[in-house]
């Protein structure tokens, strides 16, 4: 594929994503005049999403439905930036509207299944196909997230459905580090791609490979399953990780985050 079709899907696939992620933790979707608005339960900006469509729809409007809707619950939200169009326009309202910068993902792709690695020792890697599985996954990915400012009980909140982690088109692992659920990633698939999200690692298993191991088996299943290709927000802890592993930056993301009115 070329690298415009690329970053058109991974687009599309990190929406159905967030949209996902709504769904599962009973949150509420809007989506009209080319504006996607996902409302989570919580306040806090991770759990709530706002997305334009197409920038045929002018930023200052864009930016005022968004704030009018989240305002309403008293809710932050993030704004996400797309790759496929340049939606610096948008980025500047939402600068002057009091949005922050929260993240600059760069957007990386891999095209075809990646080479085997013998795991750490001491690891295994897990599908989930239990509860306990998705409970371990949810412990893992609470503590992991704290690291960028992410409260332990809003990521739990977000995972508390466990129908979320067996949804046929959600591929899911969590590695164990001598018996403990250590790190944890999941793989959705979508518009002939596959993302990967929320990878994640306890502070007492990195270093060691873990979360390498959950993105490998993740991405290879995805292939093995069909996917044309896998693509991911990189961390700035995961990017150096991912690039060692072969997958190619297309892209950059911009999340700006507009906070919850203090209590």
């Amino acid at each position: 594929m070329d690298r415009e079709e690329l970053i058109l899907l991974g687009d599309l696939n990190y929406i159905e994503t967030l949209r996902e992620q709504t769904r599962m933790c009973g949150g509420t979707i809007i989506e009209e005049d080319e504006l996607v608005l996902l409302l989570g339960p919580g306040p806090h900006p991770i759990m709530n999403y706002a997305i334009r469509l197409d920038t045929s729809l002018e930023a200052r409007a864009a930016m005022a439905v968004m704030i009018d809707y989240f305002g309403a619950s008293e809710h932050g939200f993030t704004l996400v930036l797309r790759n496929a169009q340049d939606e610096s326009d948008l980025g500047n309202v939402a600068h002057r509207a009091g949005l922050v910068d929260l993240l600059a993902p760069p957007e990386m792709v891999v095209e075809s299944k990646l080479s085997d690695k013998k795991l750490p020792a001491g690891a295994e890697l897990r599908p989930i196909t239990s509860e306990r599985n998705v409970a371990d996954f949810r412990a893992v990915a609470a503590e992991a997230w704290t690291t960028y400012g992410i409260p332990p009980e809003v990521t739990e909140e977000i995972f508390e459905d466990p129908r979320f982690l067996f949804a046929p088109h959600i591929e899911a692992v969590v590695c164990y580090d001598d018996g403990r659920p250590a790190s944890a990633a999941l793989a959705l698939l979508s518009h002939g791609i596959a993302g990967i999200y929320w990878v994640s690692t306890t502070t007492a298993g990195r270093g060691k490979g873990l979360a390498e191991a959950c993105t490998r088996w993740v991405t290879n299943r995805c292939f093995d399953l069909g996917s044309r290709a896998v693509s991911l927000q990189a961390s700035p802890m995961g990017y150096p990780i991912y690039k060692r592993m072969g997958f190619a930056e297309v892209g950059t993301y911009r999340l700006l985050a507009a906070l919850p009115p203090e209590s």
